[in-house]
């Protein structure tokens, strides 16, 4: 019925979903006895039950302390916090099972993840719920909460750590399953019947913690972890449906953007080449982010550089090569010292509209120009356009870096692939199981 002819309609109902009788969201924990607090992997079970799970609404939730490293408590005045995504920097992976088969793993969270969520969240969300998942920027490299040199973003995580709490540093922090997984985050149907297990990889927590010379060096104590995964129980008429597709041993193809890192030690040169060690077999890369971080000084104290803060290195030219097809096809020239990076900015302004789907209107970087330079250099390649030859091949990634003199010494580089991937999840009558 046009729209107009709509307001006539009175005996239109409003029509209420009541597909789903209960959604409710259940806890799962590491199994008992799990040390969180060392080195190691920690794993939490879903086993596999009669039941539908929706696990792309799903979180995680962190309960912990930053205090001193001897146990002691922080007081109001000392400038320490933790990072900006700064529960992210206390793992070195995290890996999903479905079915007892690897659906994904993204290593170096702390520096990967920081990455793309700087390129896709909305500045808004640290004025809203940021300090929930611990998102709150930095606006420039220093850590300091009062003088012209103050940094808002961390001024705002100190506060909330360090002076709000009664207990000074306890912290309790929620992270959505999609803003690590690239599967909870493209797909939001349900799952039924599979054992799940997630796997976080702990290590050192000095990546996590931003503080000045004068105040004593911390310690992050996590207490517990959490998996809150709803449950969802549909009504009587769409469950004997979804039960029917179960016994007639239908196939669900599955597609998601599968999210890999990889990282290395950039050499002391002008050019850098680096092959990166992902898999790219028939997962085909769409976009490649790519960013370096430099240790301010050989003797600077862990704790007192930012790991949520990147370095553009002076990089003269950067492309991507797919089976020596070079993306862009025309090398990027700049000059950053001379604020000659328009071309690649335009990119990186582009990605969030492209990767999210949104329109532009909705869609502006949260990085302005001079923030890209001296905090968030993101490089960002859209390969997303290939020919049908690499369509069909194994692809091979290769990173190529010309800097206008040598890199820095001490320096990191960072990249996180973003790719197609496809499952198979098939019925055998009682349950699914997954299969490549």
């Amino acid at each position: 019925m046009a729209k107009s002819a709509a307001i006539l309609n009175w005996n239109e109902n409003l029509v209420f979903d009541e597909s789903i009788k209960e959604y409710e969201f259940m806890e799962y924990t590491p199994i008992t006895g799990t040390q969180l607090n060392t080195t190691g992997d920690i794993r939490i079970t879903v086993e596999s039950q009669d039941i539908f799970s929706h696990p792309s609404e799903s979180y995680l939730l962190f309960n912990g302390r930053l205090t001193k490293e001897d146990g002691s408590a922080y007081v109001n005045a000392d400038v320490v916090t933790l990072t900006n995504n700064g529960v992210m920097h206390l793992f070195d992976s995290f890996r999903y099972d479905l079915g007892g088969k690897e659906i994904e793993t993204v290593r170096y969270p702390g520096q990967s993840l920081t990455m793309l969520k700087a390129l896709t969240v909305s500045d808004d969300q640290s004025k809203t719920d940021g300090l929930n998942e611990m998102w709150v920027k930095d606006t420039n490299v220093n850590a300091a909460i009062t003088g012209a040199n103050e940094n808002a973003g961390f001024t705002i995580r100190q506060k909330w750590i360090i002076q709000s709490p009664q207990e000074k540093g306890r912290f309790q922090v929620q992270i959505p399953l999609k803003e690590i997984f690239g599967f909870a985050e493209d797909y939001t149907k349900v799952i039924y019947g599979l054992k799940q297990q997630l796997t976080l990889k702990r290590t050192a927590d000095t990546d996590a913690i931003f503080k000045n010379a004068a105040t004593d060096a911390g310690k992050v104590t996590l207490d517990k972890i959490s998996w809150y995964l709803p449950i969802v129980e549909p009504n009587d008429e769409e469950k004997f449906a979804l039960m029917k597709e179960i016994e007639n041993k239908t196939e669900l193809s599955i597609d998601y953007r599968m999210r890999q890192a990889d990282n290395i030690s950039v050499p002391q040169s002008t050019n850098f080449d680096w092959r990166l060690t992902i898999k790219a077999g028939a997962e085909k890369p769409r976009y490649i982010l790519v960013a370096f971080q430099t240790k301010p000084a050989d003797d600077t104290p862990d704790q007192e550089w930012n790991r949520s803060i990147f370095n553009h290195c002076n990089v003269q030219s950067m492309a991507v090569y797919l089976n020596n097809i070079q993306y862009p096809r025309t090398d990027y020239d700049l000059n950053i010292a001379q604020n000659g990076f328009a071309r690649l900015f335009r990119d990186v302004t582009k990605f969030r509209a492209n990767y999210s789907g949104l329109t532009p209107e909705l869609s502006h970087c949260n990085i302005s120009p001079s923030d890209w330079k001296d905090l968030y250099p993101f490089y960002v390649f859209d390969v997303s356009k290939q020919s049908e030859r690499l369509k069909t091949s194994t692809i091979d990634v290769k990173i190529k870096v010309r800097f206008e003199g040598n890199a820095p010494a001490n320096t990191q580089a960072y990249a996180l692939v973003l790719s197609d991937r496809k499952i198979l999840m098939q019925s055998n009558g009682n349950n699914f199981n997954v299969v490549y």
